[in-house]
Parts: structure tokens; C-alpha cells; sequence
């Protein structure tokens, strides 16, 4: 991660992170490991399984036919291989991967992902690699085998021959369009990092000793349009905070401290108001490439959680959404 700054492949401003390396310019966003991968753990646990294996694929399936580049798709496999490596090693996401096809038979493996290693057998892993295979052998996929040890993984697909499905999105054009971010001076990754509000260590970023990764945000747009267990994510959004924010700082300190994390993490300009309720206005939040209607719930969410370090009593009293900004009121 420090490299990639150092290097301006990701370019950090005010709310937004730009991720340019060779796979795909596209806006990113930090987010934290053990809120998500809990989410995670939470559905496949209640026997959302199959959802979350969905979910990953139709994220993995978009990204590949409309971010990744025509001519990085059409490397030679073990080229492609490499570069999809450093890509997530670089990200944190796992230590290794490779991709292999023989006779009709696709054979990934992976070592030490962020979520199989720490939730263990998932679907949602599954349905990441079956969708890569789907867009990079422009055919249905089928699991033939999954081995997923924690540490080392292997998957093995066949293709059927026949084309996948075809998924509605966002023209590229109005994707970028969306994500463009703004000249504005203010927090960001690298002011982050500067005032020790981040740590880097070994590549990687840490929000007190916890780990955030980079991801493209289409994947929370769908899980917030799935709207599976999302009641469940401010109790795990705020059994993570409890233990990350001081207890005995002041509910403005807490807000500050919450409007620096977003806008360091990519989620856009983010201006807090107290009254009666408290009043947050997110402008250039990041879209996703779905063709279905945005949706930060996820995230929406997640601040819920934070904010009952405030007060347990607070609930979502209104949304609203206009181009280019989210709106949100809390209050009990």
C-alpha cells in the first residue's frame, strides 16, 4: 500500500481514493475487515449462502466485463494470473494467486484470503471466482471442488460452453462520471497516515491495530440492495467500534473522529450537524456499476453502530439520495 502511494497508482484527495494500477482505473474504498467479514460470516451462518455466493459472482462478473481493460483480459492466463496477484497482495486480500486451465478444467488457488481465513468455509469466496471464470472464459462455470483450509485454498471449475448470463449496468462513461472527484483540500489517506489516525505496517493499513482494505464499491451497493440481514449490521458495526474508540471521549470527539475516518476511507465530503438529531451530508459518495438503484445502506448502517457509542437509542430516521450526495438523519 505504501508503495502504491508512493508511486501515485493510488492517488489520495479530500473523500476519494483513486486506485490506478494496471488493472482497472476505478475509485476505491477502505473499509474495515472485521465489520465485513462478520456481515459475512453472520448470512452465511444463517443459511444466506447461496445469496452471498450470488453476490460475489454478479460483483465479480461486473467488474471484470466493464472495469478490468479489454487487452489485460486477453493476457495469457499465467500472466493474467500475475497481475491479478499483485493486485490483491498489494490490496491485502490474500498472499497469493493463480489460475490455471486444462482440459475444460479451471483450477484457482489462493493462499491466506482475508475471509476464508478468517470465517473458513464461505460461499461468498466461491461465487467471486466462479464470476472471474464466468467473464474470463465467456462461459457458465460450474464448482467442480472447493478446498478451503483457511490458509490454502484451491477451487477447481469446468465451463459448459455456453455464454453467461448477461448482467444490466451502468454505462463505463456514466460510472466514471459518478466517481469523479473534486479538487478539495481536507482529510484523506495520506493526512491519515501523517497524523497517526492510520498505521502502514507490512503494506497494510490499520485503524488501531485493525485492518482496513480497499475495495470497489459496487460490492456494498449490492449487498445493500440485497437487504439481507442488514438490521444485523449496527450490532456488529458497534461491538467493532467499542473496541476501537475511547470510551471516555465526548460525543463531538467521537464525531470528528468518525467524519476524519470516512473521508480518509473514500466515502466522499462528509459534513456532520447536531441538533435535535444529528444530520449527515455525504457529497461524491462512491457509485457502483450496477444498473440497479445505488445504495450505501451498508454503510449507512455501519454509522449507526458508531453512533450508539453515543447513545443505544439512535435509529435511522431518513434517507435521502440526490446526484452526487446522501443524506441521513439519526435521532431516537
Amino acid at each position: 500500500m505504501s508503495e502504491l502511494l508512493r508511486r501515485k497508482i493510488l492517488e489520495s484527495s479530500h473523500g476519494g481514493l483513486l486506485n490506478k494500477l494496471r488493472i482497472g482505473k476505478r475509485r476505491d474504498t477502505l473499509f474495515f475487515n472485521d465489520i465485513f467479514i462478520d456481515y459475512i460470516k453472520t448470512c452465511e451462518n444463517a443459511g444466506y449462502g447461496k445469496e452471498m455466493k450470488e453476490t460475489g459472482s454478479k460483483w465479480m462478473m461486473l467488474y471484470f466485463m466493464e472495469i478490468v481493460p479489454a487487452s489485460i483480459k486477453k493476457l495469457p492466463l499465467f500472466v493474467l494470473g500475475r497481475v491479478m496477484r499483485n493486485v490483491w497482495a498489494d490490496g491485502g486480500l490474500m498472499d497469493d494467486f493463480s489460475i490455471s486451465e486444462k482440459n475444460g478444467l479451471i483450477e484457482i488457488k489462493t493462499r491466506n484470503e482475508a475471509i476464508t481465513k478468517v470465517v473458513g468455509k464461505n460461499e461468498f469466496s466461491v461465487g467471486l471466482f466462479t464470476g472471474i471464470c464466468n467473464i474470463l472464459f465467456n462461459s457458465e462455470a460450474d464448482v467442480i471442488s472447493v478446498l478451503q483450509s483457511g490458509s490454502s485454498n484451491t477451487y477447481v471449475f469446468r465451463t459448459r460452453g455456453t455464454k453467461p448470463f448477461r448482467i444490466e449496468h451502468k454505462a463505463k462513461h456514466v460510472y466514471d462520471q459518478l466517481n469523479a472527484l473534486p479538487s478539495l483540500e481536507g482529510s484523506s489517506i495520506v493526512s491519515a497516515l501523517r497524523h497517526n489516525l492510520f498505521k502502514l505496517r507490512k503494506n497494510r493499513i490499520y485503524f488501531r491495530d485493525r485492518p482496513l482494505y480497499p475495495v470497489e464499491n459496487t460490492l456494498f451497493h449490492l449487498l445493500g440492495n440485497t437487504g439481507i440481514l442488514m438490521d444485523k449490521v449496527p450490532e456488529i458495526s458497534y461491538n467493532f467500534f467499542k473496541k476501537t474508540v475511547e470510551r471516555n471521549s465526548s460525543p463531538k470527539g467521537k464525531l470528528n473522529l468518525l467524519k476524519g475516518l470516512l473521508q480518509a476511507m473514500g466515502w466522499g465530503s462528509v459534513k456532520i450537524m447536531v441538533r435535535k438529531n444529528i444530520f449527515f451530508e455525504i457529497r461524491n459518495p462512491p457509485y457502483g456499476i450496477q444498473k440497479e438503484k445505488d445504495n450505501w445502506n451498508f454503510l449507512i448502517n455501519s454509522i449507526l453502530g458508531y453512533l450508539w457509542l453515543i447513545d443505544r437509542n439512535f435509529k435511522i430516521r431518513k434517507i435521502s439520495a440526490s446526484r452526487k450526495c446522501v443524506r441521513v438523519t439519526y435521532g431516537r
